[in-house]
């Protein structure tokens, strides 16, 4: 990277770490496809690279705080990517693993809960709440960070397709969905802690 390049990615850092998203937003159209091409390089799916890679982003994001300017930006960045892909792997291989434990887990929980109400109403009162919650943060999403997300989740396009679709870039798409989840995470997290 250039030295100017470089000082591009200091001035956004500085000001991402005072809060400025679309700051922060210029970063991930500069290392999206780096970031991006790191992951797949480690988990040789292009999906599960995609969704790592989202949780790397917003990871950075909660974390940028922390970058000192000791190193470059890229630098911490995509250790950022490296350990989210690796929690990742660790995760997949340990949910392989950890299957028979999980449903004797689930056989106790779902047998505790019958003693206050019937799992399937619990189940399904959680499931309303939540799809309810989710629609309300859609709804306050701008139209197009909406379309992007809907047809990411809902139809299971490519970002390629979504930018092919909606006529915009692909680091657009993924820029739009990444603000998204990352809107609709903080309006539901409550949800998910």
């Amino acid at each position: 990277m250039t030295a100017s390049g470089h000082d591009a990615s200091s001035e956004y850092v500085a000001l991402a770490q005072k809060g400025d998203q679309s700051a922060f937003g210029k970063l991930f159209e500069m290392h999206s496809g780096q970031v991006y091409g790191q992951i797949l390089r480690m988990v040789r799916n292009p999906d599960d690279a995609n969704e790592i890679a989202q949780l790397a982003w917003i990871k950075a994001w909660n974390k940028i705080g922390s970058f000192r300017f000791e190193s470059a930006f890229s630098s911490w960045l995509y250790r950022v990517a490296t350990f989210t892909a690796l929690d990742a792997i660790r995760k997949r291989d340990s949910r392989r693993e950890l299957s028979y434990e999980d449903a004797e887990e689930a056989t106790q929980s779902r047998e505790n809960a019958s003693m206050v109400a019937p799992p399937e109403q619990i189940r399904n009162l959680e499931r309303k709440e939540i799809r309810d919650r989710f629609h309300e943060a859609l709804e306050t999403l701008p139209e197009h960070h909406r379309t992007a997300l809907m047809l990411r989740e809902n139809e299971g396009l490519s970002y390629k397709e979504i930018a092919e679709r909606t006529n915009c870039k692909t680091g657009t798409v993924m820029s739009r969905i990444f603000n998204a989840r990352k809107a609709i995470q903080s309006q539901m997290k409550d949800f998910l802690t």
